[in-house]
């Protein structure tokens, strides 16, 4: 399984040249946004989601709630949670791609939130990425268990427990909500069923053609130099090619190199990672 650069942490020079741009730089836009509204008292009001939103038509706060965090811990726990699953994306689907499914992810988990936030929590404003992190173990959660359905199995007592991949986020979102009882579980399930929507191909026909991706790259080629010296750029004509190759399954690998023999291959489990499943502070953040 890859190293993701989440694992030497703090970053070097050298980690960070290989850590994807998008991915190295919504911490920094983030903590940025943070610092602002916790050191010098921006409030960013208008950016805090409420059920409402839509039918004031706050564009601003459905597409832009995600990038305001509560406080200092709130942030340093959205990124922790999304940071592996985001970098994993984009080194797959391109820089430019995953911007467009971050907006779209942040968008759609925002509508599901405010629907049925109109009937049952009308007052309550959200703000934060973990709603879209969510999202993104989702997807994960789903693309994983058309390899491995059953995640992790332990007996207690003479009975047999499984824990099904599938029910991964949301075993993470009652933690979380066990753990940080501010957390919003509503924000948690829009977040998931988002990213279910995304593993299973319902929101492709959102994205613009790849066409469109490479005319503003081509646009930009010079900023994207530049980007490229400090950070891991990934194109679109590189990523095209990738994004319609079968998903690479992080749990199971299957012996490749094994010699042609009588006996079957044996299929190998890698070490379940449980950490990004768990480190959750807020779903879409309360405010």
């Amino acid at each position: 399984m890859e190293s993701s650069p989440i694992q030497n942490f703090p970053l070097s020079l050298e980690t960070l040249k290989q850590t994807p741009a998008l991915t190295a730089g919504l911490p920094i836009f983030t903590l940025i946004l943070c610092f602002f509204k916790s050191a010098l008292g921006f409030e960013f009001s208008s950016l805090i989601l409420y059920p409402r939103s839509p039918l004031e038509f706050n564009l601003n706060a459905i597409s832009l709630y995600s990038l305001v965090h509560v406080g200092y811990l709130h942030w340093f726990l959205n990124i922790c949670t999304i940071f592996t699953p985001l970098a994993m994306f984009e080194k797959r689907h391109g820089t430019v791609y995953t911007g467009i499914t971050l907006n779209l992810l942040t968008v759609i988990a925002a509508l599901q939130y405010c629907l049925v936030g109109l009937i049952f929590y009308p007052d309550t404003g959200v703000v934060g990425l973990s709603g879209v992190a969510f999202s993104f173990i989702a997807y994960m959660a789903y693309k994983e268990h058309q390899h491995k359905p059953v995640l992790e199995t332990f007996n207690i007592g003479s009975r047999e427990i499984k824990i099904y991949t599938l029910a991964a986020p949301f075993i993470a979102a009652v933690v979380c909500l066990i753990v940080f009882p501010a957390s919003s579980l509503p924000g948690h399930l829009a977040g998931i069923s988002t990213g279910f929507l995304l593993a299973k191909g319902y929101i492709n026909k959102l994205y613009p053609p790849s066409s469109v991706i490479l005319k503003i790259e081509n646009v930009v080629a010079p900023g994207i130099s530049l980007i490229g010296q400090l950070v891991s750029y990934h194109k679109e004509e590189d990523a095209v090619n990738v994004r319609g190759v079968q998903y690479a399954p992080l749990f199971v690998e299957e012996d490749a190199e094994a010699a042609p023999s009588a006996t079957t291959s044996v299929v190998q489990p890698q070490p379940t990672r449980t950490e990004s499943y768990t480190r959750e502070s807020r779903v879409l953040g309360e405010a």
